[in-house]
């Protein structure tokens, strides 16, 4: 039989993160006029203080040296599933999509300036970003599929296409966007690369909320 006890040190982790979640952040959050955009950027804001300065629940995902909780995938499946029971609890730790794609994105993949530029203000708390793929186009998000094409011009590359359902791109500081780069690739998958934009930019344009 498989064993699904958690380890003691994830256990604990989890039970701070429900603990959290039941005595401060819902009640917070139930007692906010949920209508009202500045009263619910007042609650999230002192929540995600509380959560960074006095319980020590912030970024779960990433490295200490970031800022982070370190905690590996067992961890944060378990943080994950106590911080949802609470529509906003992934975002007052920090630990919402799809920025918390985006920061591993950043992490392992993102150059020295670009991690200066881009992820630490996703780990601070102070910027939001922005995921870009999917297409109306085409059938969902199958990277094979991606009609939006970018190319080289110059010191610059301009990228021609239309995405939808993109999550957080109101308010983002940058999107991540996936695009084609080669015509008629071989292999469809590895013809795509991920750009940042930064927003607002010229040329972005949100055309409506779905």
């Amino acid at each position: 039989m498989i064993d699904f006890t958690f380890p003691p040190e994830v256990e604990e982790v989890r039970l701070k993160v429900r603990e959290f979640m039941d005595t401060r952040v819902r009640p917070a959050w139930e007692a906010t006029d949920q209508d009202d955009r500045g009263e619910v950027v007042k609650t999230i804001v002192e929540l995600r203080k509380e959560a960074h300065d006095d319980w020590g629940l912030w970024l779960p995902h990433m490295p200490p040296e970031w800022g982070g909780m370190g905690l590996g995938p067992t961890a944060m499946a378990a943080v994950s599933a106590e911080a949802s029971k609470v529509s906003i609890g992934p975002f007052v730790i920090n630990a919402q999509a799809p920025d918390e794609g985006n920061q591993h994105t950043l992490l392992h993949w993102g150059t020295d300036e670009q991690k200066e530029k881009y992820l630490k203000p996703l780990c601070n708390g102070t910027a939001r970003s922005c995921f870009a793929m999917t297409e109306p186009e085409v059938a969902g998000s199958d990277p094979t599929l991606i009609k939006t094409f970018a190319y080289q011009d110059g010191d610059e590359w301009v990228i021609n296409g239309h995405k939808w359902f993109i999550s957080g791109a109101r308010g983002a500081k940058f999107a991540m966007l996936v695009a084609r780069t080669e015509e008629d690739p071989e292999i469809p998958q590895a013809a795509n690369s991920c750009f940042i934009v930064d927003l607002p930019s010229e040329g972005w344009n949100i055309v409506r909320d779905v």
